[in-house]
């Protein structure tokens, strides 16, 4: 399995892996009040298979900082409209880049869905947006 260790974020290489790391076998299926495929989005599409959320970008793209605006609205209300103890996977297949400001808007998305008990992996990064992943979380 290519897991890659970061200070912040769980992070595969492949779909399935970060998949199977997130379904225990002994886990409870998570549930929330409506279907993630009701819910609009301007730059997310959201999905549910397994007991997992599914996140992915609608568009491939470069995230810089004119995305962010709608990047940080999109997190936002999927964090709130996410129940405890939810497993997500955000998928970057198709993303070349993803700015600073972009990078925020994740961990502030990981960091909310943490209280709420919750656990996000990222999958499907490109080697430049990871290594940019990691050059943003160095100390």
């Amino acid at each position: 399995m290519a897991k890659y260790r970061h200070r912040i974020f769980e992070m595969y290489d492949l779909r399935d892996e970060a998949v199977r790391a997130l379904t225990p076998e002994s886990a409870p299926s998570v549930t929330t009040a409506t279907a993630p495929e009701k819910w609009a989005f301007t730059q997310l599409r959201v999905s549910r298979s397994a007991g997992v959320t599914h996140v992915e970008f609608k568009t491939a793209q470069s995230f810089a900082e004119e995305a962010v605006s709608d990047l940080r609205e999109d997190f936002a209300q999927l964090a709130d409209r996410l129940v405890r103890d939810s497993r997500v996977l955000v998928d970057f297949a198709g993303v070349e880049s993803f700015s600073a400001a972009a990078l925020d808007v994740l961990v502030q998305f990981k960091q909310k869905l943490q209280t709420k008990g919750s656990r996000v992996a990222l999958c499907c990064l490109e080697p430049a947006t990871r290594e940019a992943m990691f050059a943003a979380s160095s100390p």
